[in-house]
């Protein structure tokens, strides 16, 4: 591990260690783990994060862990783990969902800078946690200041349920190992010397053994940060038991679904004219965009439907709606992903002394100073690389609309550049269809058409769109299966905007935004081995100064 260090007095390292067991997490999970007694499998979670006080409009770096609760060893049931920020009034302030790989995942988000001056609790739980009440949630205490709010509006107070003060909650950072002393893990981190210049290299070694002195597998996070930012208490998480006795079940069958490939899109559509639910019809979610990523499903007999979403790290378009036409006007309500209930804890006292008040104040500087230099830097972000493609795979053929003479609307460019595809009448309403590939096939059924990712089951309305709107056309010659689902071919128009606004689909059009999860992001740290960035007159006043959520040890490296 290398480090680039350039405040050396105003630095700290903390870590925080999950003691890793491979067989045990190797295995797969059982959600019902003992049909005996109905005992359901449940889910632990513990927070880092990169420091305890920020200012407003700072980001929050932080790194989620995910345990077997009854053994405390590392599991990976859940991908999506819910993320609120919770004020001293109980109400949720930021609300955000984050992908899990394995057992453990990392990312960040920015404190928005309207934010009040006061204690915090970042509270973590899963889609199957939720099952199980709000005590089991994994609760962290943050202090955030804002420098252009009165300070003094921060209210010491204790820890625990208002109810019963004295009963604090679990806190996410302050788990250690209640085993016997031959049980406990010893981290050590070395660094190559005491002392060193400005901007220069820190090289370190961190070994982490038991208490023989053997080598362990353990998954850390590292921070190094000023250290009047930092709490003093922080301990190590090792895995603990928890006694099933003192966790009820939840009702059968549970009402919250794991979250085991991606995130869950879950709801009922309706008719809006009558109200009544929509049974056991086919519909479809789509991707409003320029790759085209739908989904098919048949809903319930209460007109329910559950959608699995992966790898959607960026705000979105969703569009849900009955895959034919004869169902014009349909309403959908979608099932919210966070709990609405909060069971009163609140967050850490926190007191402020004259000293302490002066280096917050020059920690207000120091952020508004990297703020200003910000912009010359460049910054990654892994979630931006995920490179998405059309659930169809690669068409049998692509044009471009640009490589051909302008034509007047999309009835002219099917019949001048489309030999493939058919224009018929069908119940007396324009269809298309397609020309199979295989010489031995005949399509008699209307391709499934989309624009712009979305299907369209209104063809005379696509008929009408002008040609100058369209980017490209993408047509599958064969037909093409989806679960129970197959189609004879697919004909995919593209706009040049990509955003559906070139299609008029009228009011009856479920469209809704759809955030998805926060992926894994980098933390930006100059690289002062490079000569040009190690003499720049680039002030560098971050108030975290590294921040490492991927750092793993093995058992086959020997101190």
């Amino acid at each position: 591990m290398r480090i680039n260090k350039n405040h050396i007095l105003l630095t700290a390292l903390f870590f925080i260690l999950i003691f890793q067991n491979l067989e045990t997490s190797g295995q797969p999970i059982d959600l019902n783990t003992d049909s005996s007694d109905n005992q359901y499998y449940r889910e632990k979670l513990f927070i880092d994060t990169d420091r305890e006080i920020y200012i407003t409009g700072e980001q929050i770096w932080l790194k989620v862990f995910n345990l077997n609760a009854l053994s405390g060893t590392p599991a990976g049931l859940s991908k999506i783990v819910n993320l609120e920020l919770i004020d001293g009034s109980g109400n949720p302030v930021n609300q955000v969902r984050m992908m899990v790989e394995g057992s453990s995942g990392s990312s960040g988000f920015r404190l928005s800078d309207t934010l009040k001056s006061g204690n915090y609790l970042l509270r973590a739980y899963t889609s199957w946690m939720r099952n199980f009440g709000e005590d089991q949630f994994s609760y962290k205490s943050v202090t955030i200041i804002n420098p252009f709010k009165n300070i003094g509006d921060l209210a010491d107070s204790v820890a625990g349920h208002p109810d019963n003060p004295d009963s604090g909650y679990s806190e996410s950072g302050n788990h250690a190992n209640s085993g016997s002393i031959e049980d406990q893990i010893i981290t050590r981190f070395n660094p190559d010397k005491e002392k060193y210049r400005t901007r220069e290299r820190v090289k370190a070694d961190i070994v982490v053994t038991d208490a023989a002195g053997n080598a362990v597998d353990a998954d850390l996070s590292v921070s190094v940060v000023k250290s009047f930012l930092a709490g003093n208490d922080r301990k190590f998480i090792i895995g603990t038991s928890t006694d099933p006795g003192l966790l009820n079940n939840p009702t059968d069958p549970p009402a919250y679904l794991p979250e085991l490939e991606g995130e869950l899109i879950r709801g009922t559509i309706s008719n809006k004219i009558t109200g009544e639910p929509l049974r056991e019809i086919d519909i479809s979610l789509s991707f409003v965009g320029k790759t085209a990523r739908c989904q098919f499903m048949k809903t319930n007999s209460e007109g329910g439907f559950i959608f699995v979403v992966k790898e959607q790290t960026q705000p979105g378009e969703i569009v849900i709606q009955p895959l034919s036409g004869n169902i014009p006007d349909s309403y959908v309500e979608l099932d919210w992903s966070f709990s609405d209930s909060y069971n009163g804890y609140k967050p850490v006292s926190f007191s402020m002394d004259s000293a302490m008040a002066e280096e917050i104040d020059n920690a207000v500087i120091s952020m508004q100073v990297n703020n200003i230099y910000e912009q010359e830097r460049i910054t990654k972000d892994d979630s931006s690389g995920i490179e998405l493609q059309d659930f169809f795979g690669a068409p049998v053929r692509r044009i471009y609309l640009d490589d051909f003479i302008e034509l007047t609307d999309i009835r002219e460019v099917v019949k001048e550049l489309l030999p493939e595809v058919i224009l018929f009448r069908k119940d007396k309403t324009p269809a298309l269809k397609v020309v199979s590939s295989n010489p031995y096939q005949i399509f008699e059924d209307q391709a499934l058409v989309l624009f712009d990712g979305v299907p369209v089951t209104d063809i005379e309305n696509l008929l009408e769109v002008s040609s100058n709107e369209l980017e490209r056309i993408d047509i599958v010659t064969s037909r093409y299966f989806y679960s129970d689902y197959f189609f004879d071919g697919i004909i995919s128009f593209v706009s040049k905007r990509g955003d559906l606004s070139a299609l008029n689909n009228g009011s009856s059009l479920f469209r809704q935004v759809f955030e998805g999860s926060l992926g894994k992001k980098d933390f930006y740290q100059p690289d002062y081995s490079i000569d040009s960035i190690r003499l720049s007159r680039i002030p560098d006043y971050r108030n975290t100064l590294y921040w490492n959520a991927d750092i793993t040890t093995c058992q086959s490296w020997q101190p």
